[in-house]
Formats: C-alpha cells, sequence, structure tokens
C-alpha cells in the first residue's frame, strides 16, 4: 500500500510542475460604452447604440526592462463586438515581464501583401477593396437619429498606431471605451469618415490613446 501511495503523489506531483510549466498569460479586450459592457444596437441612456465595433490588435510582445521575452508570429487579431468568443485569447507561454506592447491595425507589409486569410480574410468586413488595404478600426452607430460611421484605415498617410501597457499579470484586460472615443468628435459636424488621410490618422491616435488596462 505504501508503495502505490507514492506512486500516487509521484503522479500527482507530476501533474502539478506540467500544469505550473503550461500555465498560460490570458488576454481579454471588452469594449465598453459608458464604462459599461458593450451590448450591440442597445441604446445607452445619452442615445448612442452601436450597430458594429471592430478593429485589429496586432504584432504583440512583451518585454522585461526594455528587451523582448516574447513576441508572437503571424500576430493579427481581429477584435469584434459582436462576437465575444474571439475576445479572449491566451499567450502560450509563461514569463516574467513588466510591458505588453501591440499595434491598432495592420502595418505597411501586411497592406501590401494583398488578400489574406484567417482574421485577415475580407469576408470579415475589413478590408478596402477600392484602396487595397485594411480597415484598422470601424465604428458605426447611431446618436438619437444621426448615424455616424467611422472607418479609419490605410498605410499612405499611416493610422496604425503603437500602443504599450505597464503590467505584469498573468491575466490582462484592456478596456475600451467607445464613448471616450465618440467624446472626442463633434458628431453635429462629423459623421462619416470612410477614407485614409490625416483626419483618419488623428482620430487614431486618439483611438490607440483609449486602450486601458483593467487595474
Amino acid at each position: 500500500m505504501r508503495i502505490y501511495a507514492l506512486i500516487f503523489i509521484g503522479i500527482l506531483s507530476c501533474n502539478v510542475l506540467v500544469s505550473q510549466n503550461t500555465k498560460q498569460i490570458s488576454i481579454t479586450v471588452k469594449p465598453l460604452l459608458n464604462n459599461y459592457q458593450l451590448i450591440l444596437e442597445k441604446e445607452s441612456n445619452n442615445g448612442i447604440t452601436i450597430t458594429s465595433f471592430k478593429f485589429y490588435l496586432t504584432h504583440f510582445s512583451f518585454t522585461k526592462n526594455g528587451n523582448t521575452v516574447w513576441e508572437e508570429n503571424y500576430s493579427y487579431h481581429l477584435i469584434d463586438a459582436s462576437n465575444p468568443s474571439i475576445l479572449k485569447f491566451d499567450v502560450p507561454e509563461k514569463m516574467s515581464y513588466d510591458e505588453i506592447h501591440f499595434l491598432l491595425g495592420t502595418d505597411s507589409l501586411t497592406n501590401v501583401s494583398g488578400v489574406m486569410g484567417g482574421d485577415l480574410d475580407p469576408t470579415k468586413g475589413m478590408y478596402w477593396a477600392w484602396n487595397s488595404g485594411y480597415i484598422n478600426f470601424k465604428l458605426e452607430g447611431k446618436k438619437l437619429k444621426s448615424a455616424f460611421e467611422f472607418h479609419l484605415g490605410g498605410y499612405s498617410q499611416p493610422t496604425v498606431q503603437s500602443i504599450k501597457l505597464a503590467s505584469n499579470k498573468d491575466s490582462i484586460i484592456i478596456n475600451f471605451d467607445v464613448a471616450e472615443f465618440l467624446n472626442q468628435i463633434d458628431l453635429t459636424k462629423q459623421h462619416k469618415l470612410m477614407s485614409p488621410g490625416i483626419e483618419a490618422q488623428r482620430l487614431s491616435i486618439i483611438a490607440a490613446s483609449l486602450f486601458l488596462l483593467n487595474e
């Protein structure tokens, strides 16, 4: 009996070690509206209804004291508020880090490489066929009865933005409040942007500043 007990303890210890060694870092992106979970097609207290909200987060990496300790290959994540199952993904490695880095949008090389698959598949509704490039950030909805559409993309006037957030946790929650973005726009004067340019770049910079850790 003692031998069986020792074998059982040994197996249990191995399982614990395997579990520890395969622990992952999870990343969850939480779209919000006025500090509450964003629910598409639902009107908020201030009359805002969001019908579509999508954006690309790409090129994830982790650093420690300024040195890269891990980076993701083929790092393209389409975040779509209509599909909760893709708002969370795992980094298949446990590491010590102090900053997470990523891009809002797709880089110029990706844009000139033509049609791609996976999250970059044009059927996802984030590719400008007429402009041969990807939409980095798409927000559509209405405030009261006035509709708005903001499609930010393009690489000739770069809209892709670099973001870094300080953290060392195994579970990372990144918030983005749509209301904070819309607060930066006078919807009575500007309610539609569907092409690359200086204004798309300006709004992309604003959008990038609104990715905040839930800590």
